[in-house]
């Protein structure tokens, strides 16, 4: 249940008593903080939580038009239908959770090692370069963000799933000894509107304090402080709540300018991870993108180990937009019913984008419009148009430039796509795991295939360069080697093979072009026939030349000539 007392907004949940369960994973085995966790949900049981519809019993027949319009209203806040993506949420939260508390067992010599020191002196301590703390503990705990378009269900999608947990979980004894403790399991907040971190903290305060009863907003909310100093108040409080995950919700609403800027963003969203070892998720739109972006840009001692991302783009038309739509469909109040044709729903995706949000709306206002002011109260293609040209005329100028793939300035629709230039670096920086759902997952594949193609050159340019090519050598080679092997998958051992063939026998056509180059050099040096000019055989220029061609000195010559006399010739 969503909480919205004055400015603050939370969600709450359903408290229990604690009551443990064996664990088949040895390291969990022990930790009254996971065996109190409920057992993991299957897919099926996971379905049959999570799916709802409005529920009707009566006859519609029997209504009139606008009881029939108050049953469409329902459509909305009630019709839910799980698809693949929310398994993939559910299963990554519950092992956040349990990985979390793996390195926080009450009952372990270290965590009370931890509670001797106190907290305060281990979040001032940090972590060494191991990860682990002043008490020696290596924190197991994980972080993710959860980024996706506005419309996509992502806050739904947590509020539904969290509510599968309880939220806290009173210990009273374990194995026969006393255990006194409340375990919050799960806490979910949402950033105020164009707020710093500090209103972010105050709000973390108040839905603690309305939680267990506590004093913290009091104790701690007005106290000023960096973004540092702030991110080590709300871990210790955590701590001290034995909290499993903290789930922040519409982060991109964060003002960065009253925040300090991106740095100091920065520095808080990881000091919450880093310091004392509480697993996150962060749920935003891609206005929270920078976040990201510049952590990676700047260091990477904001990315955990367990760090991950999952971003949503809009629903392709595929299967998975057809189960949602054919739910959806069902949801007829008409007094006419109307089959679901590839015409319409070929029109509900055009108009709608494949943003569920959108299809939702457009079909609550189809039925309303064909209850009102159609005889027939039928479902056409041209009731779709009609009624999406007048709902959604705000944004459809934007749609049909990105239905006709223009290019258009991010900053018109940055909560409906990111900045796709700025996008893709990020996605060719990543290194950690980012999965990808809707539209953008085809473009992230394209993303993949050239960041692997990227990592490849640079292996097989590191290779040539060690077989004594040059940088620039090397790169061509491998760009070479890349392109005409690009059907013989990734075996690299193959491509390796292939590239020292090249530097081989391109060493060896130099060795040949060398010797070439040299011979040519020294038929240049030798001696060639001068051509004399017309001289008179008594010139003696044509005489030395001529002795020249038989190898004769230039004495030798002109004493040939009789131009040289006897040393005696004339005693």
């Amino acid at each position: 249940m969503i909480n919205r007392l004055d400015r603050f907004v939370y969600l709450k949940g359903r408290q229990i008593k604690a009551e443990y369960r064996d664990q088949i994973v040895e390291a969990y085995q022990g930790n009254p903080f996971i065996e109190a966790l409920p057992c993991r949900l299957s897919q099926d049981q996971l379905f049959q939580m999570l799916y709802s519809v409005p529920r009707f019993t009566g006859d519609i027949n029997r209504l009139n038009s606008e009881e029939r319009v108050e049953l469409v209203q329902q459509i909305k806040p009630s019709y839910w239908q799980p698809l693949s993506t929310h398994f993939e949420r559910y299963r990554n939260l519950y092992n956040m959770i349990k990985i979390g508390y793996q390195s926080r067992n009450p009952l372990t010599p270290i965590y009370q090692r931890q509670m001797a020191i106190g907290l305060d002196r281990i979040l001032a301590a940090g972590t060494d370069e191991f990860g682990r703390n002043l008490a020696g503990n290596l924190q197991t705990a994980q972080q993710m963000a959860d980024i996706g378009l506005s419309g996509m269900g992502k806050s739904k999608s947590y509020e539904r799933i969290l509510s599968l947990f309880p939220q806290v979980i009173h210990h009273s004894e374990y194995h026969r000894e006393p255990f006194p403790c409340k375990q919050v399991v799960w806490l979910h907040i949402e950033c105020p509107s164009n707020k710093s971190v500090g209103a972010l903290c105050r709000n973390f305060y108040w839905a603690v304090d309305k939680l267990l009863g506590t004093t913290y907003y009091e104790d701690l909310a007005e106290k000023d402080g960096r973004a540092e100093v702030l991110a080590k108040r709300m871990s210790k409080v955590a701590g001290q709540i034995s909290l499993g995950v903290l789930v922040i919700d519409e982060i991109q609403r964060i003002n960065r300018g009253y925040s300090g800027g991106d740095e100091k963003m920065i520095d808080f969203i990881t000091e919450l991870t880093n310091s004392i070892g509480i697993p996150i998720v962060l749920i935003g739109t891609f206005k929270a993108l920078y976040l990201f972006k510049s952590s990676l840009a700047n260091t990477r001692r904001g990315i955990p180990d367990g760090y991950a991302e999952n971003i949503t783009d809009r629903m392709r038309d595929d299967w998975e937009w057809e189960l949602f739509l054919k739910g959806m469909w069902d949801l007829q109040y008409t007094n006419k019913f109307t089959a679901l044709t590839p015409d319409l729903k070929a029109a509900m995706y055009f108009h709608s984008l494949g943003i569920p949000d959108f299809a939702v709306k457009l079909f609550m206002h189809v039925q309303c419009r064909a209850i009102l002011y159609e005889d027939e109260e039928e479902i056409t293609v041209n009731l779709i148009e009609e009624v999406a040209n007048k709902t959604f005329r705000l944004v459809q100028p934007i749609f049909q430039r990105i239905r006709g793939g223009e290019e258009i300035d991010p900053a018109e629709y940055e909560d409906l796509k990111p900045d796709w230039i700025s996008f893709k670096e990020y996605l060719m920086e990543a290194q950690h795991r980012i999965t990808i759902d809707g539209n953008l997952s085809e473009e992230h594949k394209l993303i993949l295939l050239q960041h692997n193609r990227r990592i490849l050159i640079d292996q097989l340019t590191v290779f040539a360069m060690k077989m004594g090519c040059s940088g620039d050598v090397a790169l061509t080679y491998a760009e070479k080697i890349e392109v005409q092997n690009r059907d013989a998958g990734n075996d690299i051992e193959l491509l390796y093979l292939e590239i020292a063939k090249l530097v081989f026998e391109n060493k060896s056509n130099v060795s040949k072009e060398t010797e070439e180059v040299e011979e040519k050099t020294k038929q240049k040096k030798k001696p060639t026939k001068i051509k004399n000019p017309d001289l008179d055989e008594s010139d003696i220029r044509f005489i030395v030349s001529q002795g020249n061609l038989n190898n004769m000195t230039i004495d030798e010559a002109l004493r040939d000539s009789g131009l040289v006399g006897e040393y005696d010739e004339f005693v």
